[in-house]
């Protein structure tokens, strides 16, 4: 053990939670690594959308930060044979290309002066001494007071620590040639319960995709048949959507290690900046994670409620009256990005930046 690298903290997955976690340790003077053993950039399944609240966020965590994006303001929705819904949102959504979006988060933390060690991780033993002795898949081990879990959603850490995830969703998508107006489309149906196709404009391409339970290869290529997407190349990946609360006080699971993707949407990004900014402050305040992050885990159990509405019999009757009625619909949407707005703006004014 003598013979054994110590630090305060390791951070496994070098994805945006695993970034920005060891870019606000650098600054907040902690002595902090990141593993990740994949190479840089990365192909990563995601519509790489940024919502308001998620790039004022990062812009703010993160200042100066520069990363490519198209902005997006066409919002389209479609349910089976309701009329098609579409309008104007007054707010960007920026979207990204996650190949770039997650090296750019990464390379920002490591002109920082964070540190990148190119291992995956294996297991972790709880020490005596409250430490945690964490052994890589190479035979490498390390020591550390706290053990960050930010390795995605299929989390060996998390794994250890629950067994088998729960609640996955599997998405399927790939890039097709652009083409129409640059805009978010989102087709719902009651042939999927939960689940949804989409469409996202992106940079150079278009995004296709589908969610659900139950997603394969001929139900996503009958749907782009439907969208007269020619198929090519699909990428897919298990989503969970079952947050969990770590049992062991110094080790904290982050975004969508933890399960903090939006349960209706799957968006993750936002969370994933979120909670690898109250994990800081759990450990620089010296307080229980389950404590700087209890708005989080709220808004987790709510939208868990809510996913199960929206994905009813009377979830879809209401998505019926917005399709028919987009002003309606436009300002419900607009309302919402209105309130983030104006939450930022007085959590700024309250912090003084």
């Amino acid at each position: 053990m003598d013979n054994i690298r110590h630090i305060d903290i390791l951070v496994i997955g070098a994805g945006p939670a695993g970034s920005m976690f060891g870019y606000l340790a650098g600054k907040a003077g902690l002595n902090c690594l990141v593993a990740d053993f994949a190479t840089f950039p990365r192909e990563k399944i995601c519509g790489g959308g940024l919502t308001p609240k998620a790039w004022r966020l990062l812009d703010s965590l993160m200042p100066g930060i520069r990363y490519d994006y198209l902005p997006v303001r066409h919002m389209h929705f479609q349910l089976d044979d309701s009329p098609s819904c579409e309008f104007e949102s007054e707010h960007e959504i920026r979207m990204t290309n996650r190949k770039d979006f997650d090296y750019a988060l990464l390379q920002y933390y490591l002109q920082a002066g964070g540190e990148l060690l190119k291992e995956a991780f294996l297991r972790y033993e709880l020490q005596k001494d409250g430490r945690i002795l964490v052994t890589m898949k190479s035979g490498l081990q390390l020591t550390c007071n706290y053990l960050i879990a930010a390795d995605g959603s299929n989390s060996s850490v998390r794994r250890q620590m629950f067994g088998k995830v729960p609640n996955q969703m599997l998405f399927m998508e790939e890039y097709a040639p652009k083409q129409g107006p640059a805009e978010a489309f989102v087709y719902f149906s009651r042939r999927w319960v939960p689940g949804g196709f989409y469409k996202f404009s992106s940079l150079g391409h278009d995004i296709y995709g589908f969610r659900g339970p139950v997603t394969d290869r001929e139900i996503f290529s009958q749907l782009l048949k439907e969208f007269n997407v020619p198929e090519t190349r699909f990428m897919g990946a298990f989503i969970s959507l079952h947050t969990v609360k770590s049992t062991v006080p110094n080790i904290i699971l982050i975004g969508d290690a933890g399960g903090f993707a939006n349960k209706i949407t799957g968006e993750g990004l936002y969370d994933a900046f979120k909670t690898a900014y109250n994990a800081i402050k759990a450990i620089t305040e010296h307080k229980p994670f389950e404590k700087t992050n209890r708005q989080i885990f709220r808004k987790m159990e709510m939208q868990e409620k809510n996913s199960h509405f929206f994905f009813g019999p009377k979830g879809y009757k209401l998505l019926d009256f917005c399709m028919r009625h987009p002003r309606f619909t436009k300002w419900i949407f607009d309302a919402k990005m209105k309130r983030e707005t104006l939450m930022w703006k007085l959590k700024q004014r309250v912090s003084g930046n």
